[in-house]
């Protein structure tokens, strides 16, 4: 017989509650992604030259004269060329996965399985020999949804950035 609290109601149910209330809370928490939240999907490149007023392409299309800032995605190499009539600098910016940004977004697994077996431990009970697995079950959800914050960021491309981050083009 499961024991009961003074109030009539049984304390597995309310543990049951707030076990949900904190998969509700823990969810909220878990569904951010850090790099489309702090960086966005696109990178600013600052592109100079030495002197100043040379064309810049970018995979072939002109977006511009020199000092200029592009807009360029952060998930795919970039060929950057910076013309000076008929001299011409190449530059192709590659993009790589932020260590730190993979990280921030794993920690949300790491929380999400200790989840798992905090959730496990409140949501199962042992009655006349059945075991209730619905703990288990919150808390291998949790762990699924604690994955979303690094899809999310592989996504959208934030989770990358473009190396070298500007461009200085001198012609002598």
């Amino acid at each position: 017989m499961p024991w009961s609290r003074s109030d009539g109601r049984s304390s597995s149910a309310a543990l049951r509650r707030r076990a949900i209330v904190l998969a509700v809370l823990a969810m909220l928490v878990l569904l951010t992604s850090c790099a489309t939240m702090f960086h966005g999907a696109t990178q600013l490149v600052p592109v100079t030259s030495r002197p100043e007023r040379a064309e810049v392409f970018v995979d072939g299309v002109s977006l511009g004269f020199t000092p200029v800032e592009l807009t360029l995605p952060r998930h795919t190499d970039v060929t950057v060329d910076v013309r000076l009539g008929d001299r011409v600098r190449s530059f192709v910016l590659q993009s790589e996965a932020q260590g730190a940004m993979v990280g921030l977004d794993l920690v949300p697994v790491g929380v999400a399985g200790g989840l798992v077996v905090f959730a496990g431990a409140l949501g199962s009970s042992i009655e006349g020999g059945r075991v209730e697995p619905g703990g288990y079950l919150l808390g291998a959800g949790l762990l699924g949804v604690s994955l979303a914050p690094i899809l999310v960021d592989y996504g959208t491309g934030a989770l990358f950035r473009l190396r070298p981050g500007e461009i200085a083009a001198v012609f002598d």
